[in-house]
């Protein structure tokens, strides 16, 4: 819990600067392609959390690699992590940044996990429900996850819309078993 407020604090405080100096969608686009960079090279971030190399020479790395790929003020919010010894919450902040900027522009995203591709009739139809349900803009960023077998499920914020067949088949098999027999 306290992890997440700090990680709130930090970015609604780049999210105040992106906006004041007009470049919110810029400092978006830069936060996700760095926490893209960071999930494909696995050791960056690890880098960047230990202890055993000096804060100098990981903000001359961080320099020599982006400053010609960021913005200037979110290579200078990812030196303020390090100094602050706040990167390791740096997948939380981009999360929570994310929130931010989706609720400023009164968009939510929807995750949807289906075991087949949907077609956009279905998530048109889906987005339709789901704006209806939200009162806000939906994207979807649709998923595939055979394990589900049928169905679908959806994550809306902290709501889970789980109409999958592999938690009908779960649900049932609850049932089953707490049924008492006289």
């Amino acid at each position: 819990m306290r992890d997440t407020k700090i990680a709130h604090r930090y970015a609604m405080a780049l999210f105040r600067v992106a906006l004041k100096s007009d470049t919110l969608d810029i400092a978006a686009i830069d936060l996700n392609q760095l926490r893209s960079f960071a999930s494909i090279h696995k050791d960056f971030l690890g880098f960047l959390k230990s202890p055993s190399i000096r804060d100098d020479e990981k903000m001359n790395l961080l320099r020599t690699l982006f400053t010609t790929r960021l913005s200037p003020q979110v290579l200078s919010f990812l030196e303020l992590l390090l100094r602050k010894h706040r990167i390791d919450l740096f997948p939380e902040i981009v999360a929570e940044f994310d929130r931010i900027v989706e609720d400023h522009y009164g968009l939510i995203r929807a995750k949807v996990v289906s075991a087949v591709h949907l077609g956009e009739d279905i998530k048109n139809a889906l987005r339709d429900k789901l704006e209806k349900i939200s009162g806000k803009k939906i994207e979807i960023i649709h998923k595939i996850d055979k394990s589900i077998i049928g169905g679908m499920i959806v994550y809306l914020h902290n709501q889970v819309i789980d109409r999958s067949v592999r938690h009908q088949l779960d649900q049932l098999r609850h049932d089953l078993l707490s049924v008492k027999v006289h």
